[in-house]
């Protein structure tokens, strides 16, 4: 038996499993704190070459964390099928990915790289294209960092794609079997990277392309937040928390509070309009506890369960910011592919901010009939 089959046999012994959506079950990833070292291995599939770290491997497919960040399912039916390369594990460099992602997307775009990203995009200007990503990253950083939250450095250079028109982001999400055609980018925790596309209209308004649009600001906050440890790619993360997160950071006064210092500057107009509508229709009533312990809402009434997300993050920001910050911290800190169940996730919630949820959906209620709708005219910085 093999060295990798020895370590994660002796894990699916005494693991717990849990599906992932999209994924086979999956036991706890090797890694520093077993008795065994990490690992890098060598697995060929269809002619081609996949190097990285073993997550889990259930006799027929195996997960594994490749050097460039992308998380790859294959098949593994026998030892023979896969061979440790070496003892440790060396991320791809960031020069080397860009290396290979100019091979991938060839002469049409180019690609540059940024002390955390490599972007891919339209030939132009680094500062352009590039650095808003890393711009965004630093403000992420430094907004907990001054809260007392320690965030760790990102394991991989984190990629961010820019496709040059709208017919070409269309192109690549058909490979989906759904998606949102009003979208205008997404992060995948499975590849580790953001897609998105060009979405002005000149070169000259190309600079704050980036800040004038909030769906790209949430889907980048999703990225850094999965690689500096807020959440983790292997657990499963309760959606209201990710996706509450992303909301509040589309807010000017969260991303850029050096320049947006109001509590007003903190609301998303957007989302604060929303909950007052739900509110006024009556769709927001008893559903808070559900939001809590499940993601059903999210398949049910996906906007009820947006708004409810950004209006219960917002909240506990605004009202319990210590506490909500030792609530993210605990959850990012998970153990990996262990299970989160309902029950667990109720229990964590109540530790952090107390059981009484229709308590807490009335002070809510209170709180969001007498907060004002900003204006929308706020320039970005």
């Amino acid at each position: 038996m093999s060295p990798i089959k020895i370590i994660l046999f002796s894990l699916m012994l005494s693991a717990s499993w849990v599906v992932i959506p999209g994924e086979f079950p999956v036991v706890p990833k090797v890694n520093a704190q077993t008795s065994q070292p990490e690992m890098t291995i060598k697995l060929t599939y269809k002619s081609k070459e996949y190097f990285g770290r073993p997550l889990a491997w259930d006799g027929k497919d195996l997960m594994l964390l490749r050097t460039d960040g992308q998380i790859s399912t294959l098949p593994a039916k026998n030892e023979s099928d896969f061979q440790k390369i070496k003892t440790g594990f060396d991320p791809l460099s960031a020069q080397k990915l860009r290396n290979q992602l100019q091979k991938e997307y060839g002469s049409k775009y180019q690609v540059s790289v940024t002390q955390n990203f490599v972007v891919v995009h339209p030939p132009g200007s680094y500062t352009v294209w590039a650095q808003p990503f890393e711009e965004l990253y630093s403000r992420f950083r430094a907004y907990f960092s001054t809260r007392g939250l320690r965030l760790k450095s990102p394991e991989f250079p984190m990629v961010a794609i820019v496709l040059r028109t709208r017919r070409e982001f269309d192109r690549f999400l058909v490979a989906y079997h759904k998606y949102d055609s009003n979208i205008l980018g997404y992060y995948n925790p499975q590849s580790n990277r953001i897609i998105t596309y060009n979405q002005s209209n000149s070169r000259s308004t190309g600079k704050n392309w980036f800040f004038n649009s909030s769906t790209i600001i949430h889907e980048a906050t999703h990225q850094t937040a999965f690689n500096v440890g807020l959440h983790s790619r292997f657990t499963p993360v309760p959606r209201w928390i990710s996706e509450g997160l992303a909301m509040l950071f589309e807010a000017p006064g969260i991303n850029n509070s050096h320049y947006h210092s109001r509590q007003s500057d903190r609301i998303n107009r957007g989302r604060l309009l929303e909950i007052k509508h739900f509110y006024q229709k009556g769709k927001i009533r008893g559903k808070l506890a559900n939001l809590i312990i499940n993601d059903d809402l999210f398949r049910s009434e996906p906007e009820v369960a947006y708004a409810m997300s950004w209006a219960l993050t917002f909240y506990l920001h605004e009202k319990k910011p210590q506490a909500y910050l030792r609530f993210l911290a605990a959850d990012g800190a998970r153990q990996d592919f262990a299970t989160f169940t309902s029950k667990q996730r109720a229990t964590a919630f109540a530790k952090a901010f107390g059981s009484d949820i229709r308590s807490l959906e009335a002070r809510m209620a209170e709180f969001f009939s007498k907060l004002k709708v900003p204006s929308d005219k706020i320039a970005a910085k």
